[in-house]
């Protein structure tokens, strides 16, 4: 499998989850603190590069403990898990030597992808704080990525 085809493969994963992130975007938008100076959507790659990860949302401002406390429910807005049958859900798996291409940049562009499309739906227009996307430790070849919203 090349880096297109696990890209497509990773999109296939994202668009079952899409109606659950848009509703807990929407959530996670209605709950803006007037305090909250950013809303950031974290990818987390995993280390090994096997191909799971999670993306979590959260607000950057004062005491962001505080500013996250109201949203806590719908933080989490994709994760894939080890369960005793394979993974949940199923992406695909790599082994963690000989990738013909890196395996968590590769995630955290798909995600970041997902993100600005879920993003288009539920959240333009309707936040007034910038939002970003990042992978974590740096991943990704299309993050990080700065959106701010309109003046006027």
């Amino acid at each position: 499998m090349n880096r297109t085809e696990y890209l497509s493969e990773l999109a296939t994963v994202l668009g079952r989850y899409t109606e659950t992130a848009a509703q807990r975007i929407s959530e996670i938008l209605d709950a803006c603190p007037t305090e909250a100076t950013a809303l950031w959507f974290d990818v987390f790659p995993d280390q090994d590069g096997e191909g799971t990860f999670d993306v979590w949302a959260r607000f950057d401002g004062p005491d962001a403990f505080v500013l996250n406390r109201p949203i806590d429910d719908h933080r989490h807005l994709f994760g894939v898990v080890h369960t005793e049958d394979g993974l949940d859900p199923d992406v695909p798996l790599w082994p963690t030597r000989n990738t013909p291409f890196c395996i968590q940049d590769t995630v955290v562009d798909a995600a970041a992808t997902w993100l600005t499309t879920l993003w288009s739906r539920v959240g333009e227009g309707r936040s007034r704080v910038p939002w970003h996307i990042e992978g974590d430790d740096g991943y990704g070849t299309i993050t990080p990525l700065l959106f701010t919203p309109p003046t006027g």
